[in-house]
């Protein structure tokens, strides 16, 4: 089952306004894009979201409440994702193979570990986050369901762009719509993928 037109909507005209550096105007946008998303699903799948959409308002503010109101948003909405992905169908995949994990934990490390002078004090928090963010992931690998895997891996990879924009001055060009469109598609298979093998 494909995203609901209005979530697509919403989803296409957030990430064209971050392309377009339009941040006043994702003051309209940005707030929808989880609860549209939300619509028809589970329980569990709907708390995700919920605190996710807390976290895409906190973020649209600026300074340093703002980025740690988001950053504790979003770790809940992690624990919370862990949380449903363990109820999906097929848990157990990285069990029999659990090779597929090393490229995660590989670049987790490489990670934190370029970041790890550079955080300040947020180290602990986002050293917290980022396994939090990696749980996410490892979950979503083991329902052994590829639009789920998918999901996962692209919120590790939105997340890590995230953090080396904020921490270490790395950025893409047109960083925000990079940001925005990996984190809305993991949104989506994650929030597929459930409704898919329910």
């Amino acid at each position: 089952m494909q995203p609901s037109p209005a979530f697509l909507a919403v989803a296409t005209a957030d990430v064209a306004l971050a392309a377009a550096g339009r941040d006043r105007a994702r003051w309209l946008t940005k707030p929808l894009l989880m609860p549209t998303l939300a619509r028809g699903r589970d329980r569990r799948t709907q708390v995700s979201l919920a605190l996710a959409g807390a976290g895409d308002v906190a973020l649209l503010g600026g300074g340093e409440t703002a980025f740690r109101a988001g950053l504790g948003s979003f770790f809940a909405s992690h624990l919370a994702w862990v949380a449903a992905l363990r109820d999906r169908p097929g848990r157990g995949w990285l069990r029999a193979h659990p090779l597929a994990a090393v490229p995660y934990l590989v670049v987790w490390a490489g990670l934190n570990g370029f970041l790890w002078r550079r955080t300040g004090p947020d180290r602990l928090p986002v050293a917290a986050y980022s396994c939090a963010l990696a749980a996410t992931a490892l979950a979503a690998l083991d329902t052994g369901d590829r639009a789920a895997a998918a999901g996962g891996a692209l919120f590790f990879a939105s997340d890590s762009m995230l953090a080396l924009e904020r921490f270490a001055g790395v950025r893409l060009p047109r960083q925000e719509a990079w940001v925005m469109g990996t984190y809305v598609t993991a949104q989506a298979l994650l929030a597929e993928s459930g409704r898919a093998r329910s």
